[in-house]
């Protein structure tokens, strides 16, 4: 069994779009994202894994003039499971799905009547660990990737009928140690 923390940036996508009267976008401003990691090798170089995932950073409005507002303050939470394999030369690959939830500050603009449910979620990730330790950790890089559909009930009842699809990405620094 190893621990692996990471700690990093975090770019999330646009999570409302509306046009109807003037065009705006709604979406987290850059994040700091921080991630625990228990990983326990399986057979055949495959090893398992479950994730703790952290990330809080400004909703922000951005209007077409480009013009943005502060909405307030976003925390994300995802739990994901999944599994990771090596490739040559340090570089490592995974896949996870999991669930992820919305917490804002406060329930007001498109939290007004909640965040909603946890969204299911699908991920990657692809890191690259130098075979050098420094003591008893491995250190490297890591770049993560998810995928989910977001909506609230505040924005239902303003009339939008379907979720949409949110991408998030982060680049990490990552260390590992097995766990004693």
């Amino acid at each position: 069994m190893s621990v692996q923390p990471c700690v990093g940036l975090r770019y999330t996508s646009t999570l409302v779009h509306d046009f109807l009267v003037t065009p705006f976008d709604v979406r987290p401003a850059l994040a700091p994202a921080i991630a625990l990691t228990l990983a326990a090798p399986l057979q055949r170089r495959w090893t398992a894994q479950a994730s703790l995932d952290f990330s809080t950073s400004e909703l922000e409005r951005h209007d077409a003039d480009g013009t943005s507002a502060d909405l307030g303050r976003l925390s994300v939470l995802a739990l994901t499971v999944g599994l990771r394999r090596p490739l040559r030369g340090g570089f490592t690959v995974g896949a996870a799905v999991g669930g992820l939830k919305y917490l804002p500050a406060g329930e007001t603009g498109i939290f007004r009547s909640g965040a909603g449910g946890v969204f299911a979620l699908a991920g990657a990730v692809a890191s690259y660990t130098p075979s050098r330790a420094v003591g008893r950790w491995q250190l490297g890089v890591e770049a993560r990737y998810d995928v989910h559909r977001f909506i609230t009930p505040a924005l239902r009842s303003e009339g939008f009928t379907s979720a949409r699809t949110v991408h998030r990405v982060a680049l990490a620094l990552r260390a590992a140690r097995a766990a004693s």
